[in-house]
C-alpha cells in the first residue's frame, strides 16, 4: 500500500515540475490578417487574402514577425519590428491593425500590430521599413518612422542598425526607451507577462505531498 502510495506521490511531483518551465515559455502571438487591397508591409507588397501574421519565437525578443498563409506552412516575409509601449494614457485601438495612409500610385503599408491576446502592458509592434520606403510613410503620415538600410537582409538572429526619420526628412538615431512600469504604493509589481501558472503548480505539488504524507501518517 506505502509503495504505490509513494509511487502515486513521485508521478504527480513530476507532472507538476514538468508542468511549470513550460509555464515560463514564451507565449505565442499570432493573428490573421485580412488583405482587401494590396497592402505594403515591411517592404513586401500582399495582395488580397487572408494571411497569419506570426511572432518569430526567440529568448532574445520579440521583435522579428513572419507573414504565413492561414496555415502557417508558407512564408511570404520575415519582417523586422520595433516595440510600441503605451504610452501614459494611451489605450490599445479597437482595431488590431493600424495602417499608414496609402501615396498616390503607392498601396497602404501595415504600421502597427496589436496582438489581442496579449496583456496591454506588452504593447504592440511597430513594422520597420527601409530608409526610401520610411521617408515616404513619413511624409505621408507626418509621423516618425523608423529605418533601416535599404540594402539589408533580415534574419532571424541579428537585427540592423535602426534610424529614425522625422516628417522634416531629418534622421534621428532610434533608440528604445521602454516607459516605466507604474508603481503602486506598498506593492511590488511583477511584470505582466510573468504567469500565475507556476504559482499555481507548486501549490498543487504542495497540496498533493501533504494530502499523501498525513495518508501515510494515519496508515502508520
Amino acid at each position: 500500500m506505502k509503495s504505490s502510495t509513494w509511487k502515486l506521490m513521485m508521478v504527480s511531483a513530476l507532472a507538476l515540475l514538468i508542468s511549470i518551465p513550460a509555464a515560463f515559455a514564451q507565449t505565442p502571438e499570432a493573428s490573421f490578417l485580412p488583405v482587401t487591397e494590396p497592402l505594403d508591409v515591411g517592404g513586401t507588397v500582399l495582395e488580397p487574402g487572408t494571411y497569419m501574421i506570426r511572432v518569430v519565437p526567440s529568448s532574445v525578443d520579440r521583435n522579428k514577425v513572419q507573414i504565413m498563409d492561414q496555415d502557417g506552412t508558407k512564408v511570404f516575409a520575415t519582417v523586422l519590428t520595433v516595440p510600441h509601449p503605451l504610452k501614459p494614457g494611451e489605450e490599445i485601438p479597437n482595431t488590431t491593425f493600424v495602417y499608414y495612409p496609402a501615396g498616390e500610385g503607392m498601396p497602404r503599408a501595415l504600421r502597427t500590430w496589436f496582438e489581442p491576446s496579449m496583456a496591454p502592458s506588452s504593447g504592440g509592434h511597430d513594422i520597420v521599413y527601409t530608409e526610401k520606403r520610411a521617408r515616404q510613410l513619413a511624409r505621408l503620415a507626418s509621423s516618425r518612422v523608423v529605418w533601416y538600410p535599404d540594402d539589408t537582409v533580415i534574419t532571424e538572429v541579428e537585427a540592423p542598425p535602426l534610424q529614425i526619420v522625422t516628417p522634416q526628412a531629418t534622421v534621428e538615431r532610434y533608440v528604445y526607451l521602454p516607459p516605466p512600469p507604474p508603481m503602486i504604493s506598498g506593492q511590488v509589481n511583477m511584470p505582466d507577462t510573468a504567469s500565475r501558472i507556476p504559482l499555481i503548480a507548486l501549490l498543487g505539488l504542495v497540496s498533493v505531498l501533504g494530502a499523501v504524507a498525513l495518508r501515510l501518517t494515519r496508515s502508520a
